[in-house]
């Protein structure tokens, strides 16, 4: 076997190896056996953190003494064809110029630098291969051949290979053991990590108070109700968004009309919005709530539709479901400096993920606490909110003789609840909360990271018939989708044969989306083709390309290449 064959294994693997408790144990006790006799790689820094994390009871339910761990070292280091790797100092690094543009440019920070160490150390050794529990992490770096032993299909080749979805989560074995640290705890749901969680993501985004639940979906319900919309009010929207955001008014018994996009951003227009209110207070019909959707993560004009609201009384509901993590006027989105609530989903293929979720964010201590009352069947332990008879308890019959001695303490029992308004079971759990509490702290990384691949898709795809997404200088986007438009006038084919052969050869383009108003159910309620001709226009042009934080760029460039055979024009087929 020659030497670069191989492979390194990263600490997690000797972790697991020890790890009784762990559901990875008996695959990594399998893969060191495996490759005693032919050999294998450990870098120096990845004995240290399996040392540290074995002895200090952070993941282990039974930590192993100092003398065990070292031990262990001892005897793994003696193993004929086993390697121990000296990694470059970091003092070394920084002198380098190479690596220190390097580390610059994959924006490295945090504990990803003991991951470029690892990364440093193989390509100085020509070692590629790396078994991992943590692929995604090392995939950042393109010369390394990265095996997920806990995963199939997880190599680099492999993946490149595979189908390429328009997004992926990213799961680390921090958020793996962050979800297994509430399975092994007293509370799945209604327990301390949903408080954390909200608490966190209101931190996050300078708000006063956050309601988290099960899904974006839900957190758009409870804010409309919040609100005060229903039967006799009318909710407005953008047409290019998925049907949620109009879907919340009909819940409610409101009605729902749509406001056309600005051809650039693709967002709701606030200058067609100005035209629509200025109609609208001419036929008394003004909108009671106006949700003004943050498509694909790139903020909408907030300054200017806050500026109308307050000309036309309307009640503003962000919907950011797009755009955790970012920015308008260099502010965080969710701030609600120019809305009343702000709405941010975490189903996987967004920013961060629960699993399935949501979370309203507000400055109005009231609409949070109207939303916190809903989102559990409308059922509250407060005594300050509870009905003048729950107060006296006397219907309760606490008072009476035949139960014990009278009392003149009227303090509700600790069991004591009531339902004082019609609420839902919109809970978020404590497993979902867990996660999100974990994926919270890579969520810069996570926009960098998508805003490094938008940039790169700007740089590969200049030259060709299409239309890059352009950014609001008042915006720094969140990254959520990468949506090109074809110049359909310079090509020799149609919307629809680009979509289907770009996803013949395993790219998973997406189109975010169908005009809301165009669906058959908006039909019934009024709505017609050629109502809003922009994001018609949009429709029949827009493709999502793949964009996950996880997305390499071999990856990425096999989607560019992709495009680029399909997308032939007169100018290039000319060419000899």
């Amino acid at each position: 076997m020659k030497t670069t064959d191989k492979p390194l294994f990263d600490s997690n693997i000797l972790i697991y190896s020890v790890n009784a408790d762990s559901p990875f144990h008996e695959t990594a006790l399998d893969l060191l056996v495996r490759y005693t006799q032919s050999g294998f790689y450990v870098a120096d820094i990845s004995l240290i953190e399996f040392f540290q994390v074995v002895t200090d009871g952070r993941k282990f339910h039974h930590p192993l003494t100092t003398e065990q761990a070292a031990e262990y070292i001892s005897k793994l280091v003696r193993i004929q064809h086993v390697g121990v790797l000296k990694i470059r100092s970091f003092h070394e690094i920084l002198q380098d110029e190479d690596a220190r543009a390097e580390v610059r440019r994959l924006q490295i920070k945090r504990f990803a630098i003991y991951d470029y160490l690892i990364a440093d150390c193989m390509r100085r050794h020509d070692v590629k291969p790396i078994f991992t529990g943590n692929a995604r992490d090392f995939r950042m770096f393109p010369f390394l051949d990265v095996i997920d032993p806990f995963m199939p299909q997880t190599t680099t080749q492999q993946r490149a290979a595979g189908p390429i979805p328009y997004g992926r989560q990213s799961i680390s074995e921090q958020d793996v053991a962050a979800v297994c640290s509430v399975l092994r705890s007293h509370f799945l749901t209604q327990g301390p990590k949903v408080p954390e969680f909200e608490t966190a993501v209101a931190e996050y985004c300078n708000a006063g108070h956050a309601v988290a639940v099960n899904s974006g979906t839900s957190a758009l319900h409870l804010a409309c109700l919040a609100l005060g919309l229903g039967p006799g009010d009318t909710l407005w929207t953008s047409p290019i968004t998925f049907v949620a955001s109009a879907n919340c008014a009909l819940y409610c018994g409101a009605s729902v009309d749509f406001v056309d996009i600005e051809p650039r951003t693709y967002n709701l227009c606030p200058q067609a919005l100005e035209e629509k209110l200025r109609a609208a207070q001419q036929s008394g019909k003004l909108p009671k709530v106006l949700v003004p959707v943050h498509f694909s993560g790139q903020p909408c004009d907030m300054e200017a539709i806050h500026g109308l609201s307050r000309q036309y009384g309307f009640r503003i509901l962000e919907d950011a479901s797009h755009a955790l993590g970012a920015r308008y006027k260099n502010e965080p989105v969710g701030n609600c400096q120019y809305s009343d609530i702000t709405v941010f989903s975490f189903h996987p293929v967004k920013i961060i993920t629960t699993g399935e979720g949501g979370m309203a964010v507000t400055n109005d201590q009231g609409l949070g606490e109207k939303m916190a009352l809903l989102r559990s069947h409308g059922i509250t332990r407060d005594p300050a909110l509870f009905s003048e008879v729950g107060r006296r308890r006397s219907d309760v019959g606490y008072l009476k003789s035949d139960i014990g001695p009278r009392t003149s303490d009227l303090r509700p029992p600790s069991f004591y609840y009531e339902q004082i308004d019609l609420g839902f079971n919109y809970r978020m759990t404590d497993i979902q909360a867990a996660l999100g509490l974990s994926q919270l702290h890579r969520l810069d990384a996570f926009v960098s990271r998508r805003s490094e691949l938008a940039n790169r898709y700007d740089e590969l795809l200049a030259g060709l018939p299409l239309i890059t997404p352009w950014q609001h200088p008042d915006g720094a986007s969140a990254w959520h989708l990468y949506v090109v438009r074809l110049q359909l006038d310079q090509l020799r084919v149609i919307h629809k044969q680009v979509f289907e052969t770009m996803r013949e050869q395993g790219i998973g383009v997406n189109l975010h989306y169908i005009p809301v108003h165009t669906q058959p159910w908006f039909k019934r309620l009024g709505f017609m083709p050629g109502m809003f001709p922009e994001a018609e226009k949009y429709y029949q042009e827009a493709i999502t390309l793949p964009l996950f934080p996880g997305m390499t760029e071999d990856a990425q460039d096999r989607v560019v290449g992709a495009l680029k055979r399909i997308l032939p024009t007169e100018h290039t087929e000319g060419q000899g």
